[in-house]
């Protein structure tokens, strides 16, 4: 397959080159015709910032998904954790705080502190740099865009599988109040409010506020004897929009957000499981419960700061976007998952980081568009980390580790698009990074006695310059149907393992990426199709490993080679006014070209039961581990090995989702209907295979009586079949921990809008 994305990217290149450079068919070619208003027929024009630029999705060259504000809540999606139901190419899991996102197949799952991800996230063109930002609860978004593929070019750091920007709305000249308050099962309050409008005739300003609190949780610790999963969080988000003249814009912004949960930490031994010292998973209906003898609990507090100021200059736009963000994460959790003590972690980590981007971008009107810019990043993560349990034992009680990861980032990038024919445009683009990440790590064991030995410290920095770059064509066949071929690069940061302070620190990840896609509309604009193919060759991949002799830790490392083939599709319709649908499917292969064998610089974790032997040569053996004779002790035994040819972590190979939404009119009033249904075709979590989540779906659902416009309530309820499913499985030496998704939720919501 990637043999014939290739051909067809590079043939789509060269040939509509050669289709723009025929000036009797471009002569030739009828006049486009304009669309049809979206109030009367057909779907919105959607326009997306997905090339720094304000332009209709269906213009630019790169796969997007675009889900505004009304598809997020008829759809009960109201966090990026829920966006794989509505975004098939994607698929996100949490540890502790943090998101890790997978946009085709390309993530990582690694989510210690000073990790920033393998896909950006971006609020407001303002990039998140550390993982435990990344988890947002929507309320006063304007729309969500998904970018698939590299974006090394504009966007830039570490967007290797693509990214997620979300952007919020924009307070205007009209008042506006809308907000709700809801009341669902597990004793689970929630309100949102959101307040904006005019200041005076040039300054407009908005409030945002969400809250919830789970009063019951999902499960039991069946130890402790208390509740698991549930948790609270609050935030508050405001803008300040001012126009001191027709040619400048500024836009201030501000957020803070509060959170206090145990839902990514409370870890349970994986059903059926045999824990080191006899320990079994429980096996209970629900999978929220746990035997965990050590509290789980995060305590999450960030904010930030952010100023956008747009000039107009005649020729071009100078825009600078300013970001100040700072996070403070307290975090315990028992990492076998069992009622014996074996291994608990409690940490205190913090993250800071200031960026700055100034980037002048011509306006349109003209064969040639281009933008220049610069990018600055200055960022420090720090962790002060106690592990402690009967697994150090009969020695230590435990270990201290206290690290930092201080980054300075810059990059210059430029692109531009030339209108070789009035349905011809070639886009090339190219960044260069100069990366330099300062590490300190200090390692403390501790005796069973309470003395601290040698501390082991590890200073160490990692430096490193590259070129990422973009080419695209894209063709318009009518006013209506376009094909594009795309050739991307881009890469992911070196990193550090804060957690590891005696870990070597591992290469950036590297990512060459051919597409070809075909945007459509039909039936003038009733019906939306998209869909593209595509293939990437992905080296110095990093990965998480639990090959480290230190109990309950997590190094990284890079696994050579990934080769992914896929094909997305996406589509929406919306016969008549009052009935929509949408809906898509992702096909994907993602597995490791290389990882362990002869001669590779890296081997492979492989776990086995314990009692297993693992031999003394590691390099070129297929089967490293031997199970030893006798009943199982518990636990695993990690060997090193070869698993070339595997899946990579949470890359299913079928993933699509459908939904709808019909208006009834009632009376004065109306009554909507949404539904949502996904499925997901399984992935494995560790790149040995052995564990693996089957095949799932999920069902969300929804009734919403407005006897006016400005008041409603809504029934809804999501996960309808009950299905239970894991988000995550760590496995350590001591045996595999397993969290589950949400359970079936329902409840009702009271809205109003002014």
């Amino acid at each position: 397959m990637n043999r014939i994305i290739r051909t067809t990217c590079i043939h789509l290149l060269g040939g509509t080159a050669l289709l723009g450079a025929m000036p009797v068919l471009a002569q030739t070619a009828p006049p486009a015709t304009p669309a049809a208003p979206a109030a009367q027929a057909g779907l919105d024009e959607i326009v997306v910032t997905a090339q720094r630029r304000a332009e209709n999705l269906q213009k630019v060259p790169i796969a997007v998904t675009a889900v505004t504000a009304n598809s997020l809540k008829n759809s009960g999606v109201n966090a990026t954790a829920d966006l794989p139901q509505l975004v098939p190419s994607v698929q996100v899991t949490r540890s502790g705080p943090s998101g890790l996102f997978f946009i085709r197949g390309v993530g990582t799952t690694n989510a210690a502190a000073g990790e920033e991800g393998a896909n950006a996230i971006y609020i407001d063109g303002v990039y998140l740099g550390d993982l435990s930002q990344t988890f947002n609860n929507f309320n006063n978004i304007e729309r969500v865009e998904v970018l698939k593929g590299p974006q090394g070019t504009l966007f830039g750091r570490n967007a290797t599988g693509g990214l997620i920007h979300i952007i919020t709305r924009e307070p205007g000249r009209d008042l506006v109040i809308d907000g709700q308050a809801g009341y669902a099962n597990y004793d689970t309050v929630s309100s949102q409010l959101y307040v904006g409008g005019p200041i005076s005739d040039k300054i407009s300003a908005d409030v945002a506020t969400t809250y919830s609190h789970q009063g019951k949780g999902w499960g039991r610790n069946l130890t402790l004897n208390r509740e698991n999963k549930k948790g609270e969080y609050g935030g508050i988000r405001s803008k300040i929009v001012a126009r001191p003249t027709d040619d400048i814009k500024i836009v201030l912004g501000g957020d803070y957000y509060k959170n206090k949960d145990n839902l990514g930490l409370a870890f349970r031994l994986a059903d059926g499981q045999l824990g080191t010292g006899g320990n079994v998973g429980p096996t209970g209906h629900r999978g929220h419960d746990t035997t965990a003898n050590f509290p789980a609990l995060t305590r999450l507090k960030l904010w930030g700061l952010n100023g956008t100021v747009e000039g107009d200059l005649g020729f071009a736009t100078l825009t600078s976007i300013t970001g100040l963000r700072r996070t403070r994460n307290k975090s315990a959790f028992d990492v076998d998952g069992g009622p014996i003590n074996l291994i608990n972690i409690s940490y205190v980590a913090h993250a800071r980081t200031f960026q700055e981007e100034l980037r002048l971008a011509s306006h349109s009107g003209g064969p040639l568009t281009w933008q220049v810019g610069g990018f600055y990043l200055k960022s420090k993560a720090t962790t002060d980390q106690n592990q402690n349990g009967l697994a150090f034992a009969p020695t230590l009680s435990g270990t201290q580790i206290v690290s930092s990861l201080a980054t300075r980032s810059l990059a210059a990038f430029a692109e531009a698009t030339y209108e070789i024919t009035p349905t011809t445009k070639l886009t090339g683009g190219i960044r260069y990074t100069d990366d330099k990440r300062d590490f300190d790590g200090n390692q403390t064991p501790i005796l069973a006695s309470g003395t601290r030995l040698a501390t082991t410290t590890v200073i160490s920095t990692l430096k490193y310059s590259e070129v990422t770059y973009r080419a695209a064509l894209r063709q318009e066949i009518t006013p209506d149907i376009s094909i594009y071929g795309s050739v991307n690069k881009g890469f992911k940061a070196g990193a550090y393992s804060l957690q590891s302070p005696t870990s070597p620190s591992v290469n950036p990840q590297y990512i060459m990426a051919y597409e070809a896609g075909l945007k459509t509309e039909f039936f003038n604009r009733r019906l939306r199709v998209n869909i593209a193919a595509y293939h990437y060759d992905i080296d110095d991949y990093q990965i998480r490993s639990a090959a480290t002799a230190t109990p309950g830790t997590q190094v990284l490392l890079n696994a050579a080679t990934v080769k992914v083939d896929g094909f997305d599709l996406e589509y929406e319709a919306r016969p008549t006014q009052r009935l929509r649908f949408f809906g898509g499917f992702t096909a994907l292969k993602s597995k490791f070209d290389q990882f362990g064998g002869p001669n590779a610089q890296f081997q492979a974790p492989i776990v086995y039961p314990s009692p297993a032997t693992c031999p003394v040569a590691l390099r070129g053996t297929e089967n490293p581990g031997v199970l030893g004779a006798g009943p199982r002790t518990g636990g695993y035994t990690i060997c090193l090995g070869d698993v070339s040819g595997n899946y990579t972590p949470l890359a299913p190979k079928f993933t699509g989702s459908a939904g709808t939404s019909y208006t009834l009119p009632v009376g004065s009033g109306e009554i909507r209907f949404s539904g949502l249904f996904s499925y997901n075709s399984g992935y494995y979590f560790d790149p040995d295979n052995v564990r693996h989540q089957r095949s799932f779906t999920l069902l969300n659902g929804s009734v919403e009586y407005r006897p006016t416009q400005r008041i409603g309530v809504e029934v809804f309820a999501r996960n309808i079949g009950k299905t239970r499913y894991r988000v995550q499985d760590l496995t350590t030496a001591t045996g595999t921990t397993s969290a589950f998704g949400a359970p079936l939720t329902y409840g009702v919501n009271l809205k109003f809008k002014y």
